[in-house]
């Protein structure tokens, strides 16, 4: 295979997958890693990818962010199934709090009937779960993105710190062994509180987010408790979950558990 050919097939695969391991990306091509990582570097200089711990996203991939529509649009399917993995971990009449991410909005409808005391930043999040039975609502104050529909800013934060919640739903935008990012200061600064305030987090990711970075960093894989997602990740990555007693769920009933 030509350079030039081979160059091409991982911006589209990249362009597919917004990012991609190179295990996966020397899997796909029928190379070794070390001519995946000299071809990364060439597109790095034409300013194509970004390479990142482990592997590469695309140059762009930093400003994939879409408004409220569009994310609750994509990938759907994964989402419900996901989140319903989710809800069934949640005891009832429990406290959690729930980030603004669509992966988590998916979980709402599957809480009916655990008469949950529910907190959110999200005005979308808030409405559905006026709609469960039981339920309670609390709204945290602070400043409305008015695209994406998520409450933030420092009056956020600080109200999150004055709760401990039995759960925290979140919503991974991008995970890495070096731990979970966003792209945002802004809601990461959300996010990392309400990690903080729960005695138990669990996280949900599509593969696609999976050994990806963002520019901003949440937390450490190490205050994750479970992490959900729909196919199984590198045996590196695992070897990291495990290493930081993150218990391990994916959508094929597959599951990692760390004593």
């Amino acid at each position: 295979m030509l350079i030039e050919e081979r160059l091409s097939k991982i911006k589209t695969i990249l362009e597919q997958q917004e990012s991609a391991s190179m295990d996966y990306l020397a899997q796909q091509l029928g190379v070794s890693k070390d001519t995946i990582r000299r071809d990364l570097i060439k597109l790095e200089q034409k300013n194509v990818v970004r390479r990142i711990h482990g592997g590469a996203m695309l140059a762009s991939r930093e400003a994939l962010i879409f408004d409220y529509q569009e994310r609750s649009s994509r990938d759907q399917q994964v989402k419900e199934q996901m989140g319903q993995l989710a809800a069934e971990m949640i005891k009832s009449n429990s406290s959690m709090i729930l980030d603004s991410s669509t992966t988590v909005e998916a979980a709402i409808p599957y809480l009916q009937g655990k008469g949950v005391l529910a907190i959110t930043n999200s005005l979308t999040h808030a409405t559905l779960l006026a709609q469960l039975d039981n339920s309670e609502i609390s709204i945290l104050p602070g400043k409305l993105h008015k695209k994406q529909l998520f409450i933030y800013g420092a009056e956020t934060v600080q109200k999150i710190s004055e709760y401990l919640v039995d759960y925290t739903l979140l919503g991974v935008f991008a995970i890495s062994q070096n731990g979970i990012f966003i792209h945002t200061e802004e809601e990461g600064l959300v996010k990392r509180q309400m990690v903080r305030q729960s005695k138990k987090v669990i996280a949900m990711a599509d593969h696609t987010k999976i050994e990806t970075t963002g520019l901003f960093k949440i937390c450490s894989l190490q205050e994750l408790d479970v992490l959900i997602t729909d196919q199984m990740p590198s045996q590196e990555f695992i070897a990291a979950l495990e290493e930081n007693n993150v218990e391990l769920i994916t959508l094929k009933g597959e599951k990692h558990e760390n004593n």
